[in-house]
């Protein structure tokens, strides 16, 4: 095992889809010339964003997180621009060919969602200092509640700051202020569960599988 990321706290796109701030996208027509020597090709939405959780955009052909598809058919695809939406394919699509491709979409940048994750790391950090030794953790050891309080906390604190009003919460509360406080509640009664009945806070070696 490996020492403890914030990834395992929290992916991204758990933080996106808490906050609806995250989108798939289907068979898009792509922008770019098929003539059988252009290998660049643009997708109409960005940021374009991870969807199988580990926080990268993997490329690929049908395992990739952008797929691309030349007369419906999966092709390799070498390189994505998330910022721009450039899509490099390994090979030029012959001439008149239809270009296609899927993917996941957001408004919110990485650095953004990565600004409200460390946030939320850390007070969830400063709540368990001296209950919990969480410097001891690897990959595997954070506990399913605080990986819960990081994905409710920083989801809420887009709804609440930047990105409230924009939101798509078809998926997720209206409320930022309500999923905080629900985030809050979550981590102080996971807290109170593992303080003994005398209200001690001596640090303990308590890791998920405990």
């Amino acid at each position: 095992m490996a020492a403890v990321t914030d990834k395992d706290y929290s992916s991204y796109q758990d933080i996106r889809e808490e906050s609806g701030h995250y989108h798939l996208v289907k068979f898009e027509e792509l922008t770019g010339l098929a003539n059988g020597s252009n290998t660049v090709y643009y997708a109409k939405n960005t940021f374009i964003v991870d969807r199988n959780y580990n926080d990268t955009i993997d490329v690929g052909s049908v395992d990739g997180d952008f797929i691309a598809y030349v007369n419906d058919v999966a092709v390799q695809v070498n390189a994505v621009n998330v910022e721009t939406g450039a899509i490099a394919l390994a090979s030029a699509p012959a001439n008149g060919a239809t270009v296609l491709g899927s993917y996941a979409k957001s408004a919110l940048s990485d650095a953004k969602v990565d600004k409200y994750r460390k946030e939320a790391i850390d007070w969830a950090q400063r709540k368990l200092k001296g209950i919990l030794d969480y410097t001891t953790w690897q990959d595997t050891d954070v506990p399913p509640t605080v990986k819960t309080f990081v994905r409710l906390y920083a989801g809420a604190l887009i709804l609440i700051r930047d990105y409230g009003l924009s939101a798509d919460t078809e998926e997720s509360s209206k409320d930022g202020y309500k999923k905080l406080a629900s985030a809050k509640s979550i981590l102080m009664d996971f807290i109170n569960e593992i303080t003994d009945a005398t209200g001690s806070t001596a640090r303990v070696g308590v890791s998920s599988r405990s």
